[in-house]
């Protein structure tokens, strides 16, 4: 497989600790043969880190994502002025898979995936760099174990055709099924 045969989904978050991770976990545990991407912000400096030793270390997203059935992971940390050329070169580190999930929110700006995640807490201020991601999400999470929430206020920022699930990520419960089955169709017409 080439890079422009593998799959990709962005997984970003309208506030911190949002759930981005649990959610990619959730994503690579479903889809076999796919590896992740974790995008950090940084002021001055970039890196991709591919060490296995650094990646797996307790506490760290990407062992997350290791002990979830990652193929392969990557760690980006980069200011936004420098991630276009390392994003570029570590998805071209990915070929060979079937597909990639890309957490955080500034990679969309430089990627095309075949599916945009945004994840939600109703009743919270977007970043900024939400906001960019809004308007082009395919799927909005709802992370709230109020399941009753109306997403009204996050409907107007989001297009037209954007489909909704509530999801508790902390507790993983609601329309997880629903998701997976959403994402393994999309990807796969794709």
């Amino acid at each position: 497989m080439s890079v422009e045969d593998l799959k990709i989904i962005s997984v970003a978050g309208a506030h911190s600790n949002v759930g981005k991770t649990t959610l990619c976990s959730i994503l690579i545990s479903e889809l076999k043969g796919f590896g992740a991407i974790k995008f950090t912000k940084t002021p001055i400096y970039t890196s991709l880190v591919e060490d296995p030793e650094i990646l797996g270390q307790k506490g760290k997203d990407t062992a997350v994502f290791l002990k979830a059935g990652a193929e392969k992971v990557l760690w980006i940390r980069s200011p936004y002025e420098g991630l276009e050329d390392v994003l570029e070169t570590a998805v071209s580190r990915m070929t060979g898979l079937k597909g990639i999930i890309v957490e955080g929110n500034s990679p969309v700006d430089f990627l095309n995936p075949h599916l945009i995640v945004l994840i939600v807490r109703p009743g919270e201020e977007f970043k900024p760099s939400a906001v960019r991601v809004a308007e082009k999400a395919d799927v909005v999470i709802i992370n709230s174990d109020i399941i009753t929430q109306n997403p009204e206020v996050i409907q107007n920022v989001v297009r037209k055709n954007t489909k909704f699930f509530r999801i508790d990520l902390i507790k993983r419960k609601g329309e997880i099924s629903d998701f997976l089955s959403f994402v393994k169709t999309g990807i796969n017409k794709g």
